[in-house]
């Protein structure tokens, strides 16, 4: 059976976040939060999809400070009620989100976060030019 869980980075010690994580606990959804020290291991190592192993190196200060959030086993449904929740409660938006892959899972989580970031300048850069 699938487990339906969600990694959060970064994410304040606040009402925010507590109403983020109440909501997912009552969905059915685990949620763990991933701190600097496993930052290179990788996706499916840390949503403990078998066959992966944590990455041996230690990390020298790899990090990065905006929240992300990636999502394992989310049905559409899923996805659509917490991104509706987050809006009805009027609570700020996680900007860098993704669903783990059969790609993604093999990547840290610097590698997904240059990779969201890289997108979103992508996209920003396209609406720019656009206006």
């Amino acid at each position: 059976m699938m487990e339906t869980s969600a990694l959060l980075y970064n994410f304040e010690d606040d009402d925010r976040t507590r109403q983020i994580r109440r909501y997912l606990h009552r969905a059915g959804i685990t949620t763990r939060i991933v701190t600097t020290p496993d930052f290179l291991h990788p996706l499916g190592y840390l949503f403990e999809v078998p066959g992966f192993s944590p990455n041996p190196a230690f990390n020298l200060g790899q990090n990065f400070t905006e929240e992300m959030m990636i999502m394992k086993d989310f049905s559409e449904q899923h996805l659509d009620d917490f991104l509706s929740f987050i809006r009805s409660s009027g609570l700020k938006r996680i900007d860098l989100k993704a669903i783990l892959t059969p790609v993604n899972q093999n990547w840290n989580s610097l590698q997904l976060y240059q990779e969201l970031t890289a997108e979103r300048n992508a996209v920003l850069r396209q609406i720019r030019r656009k206006k």
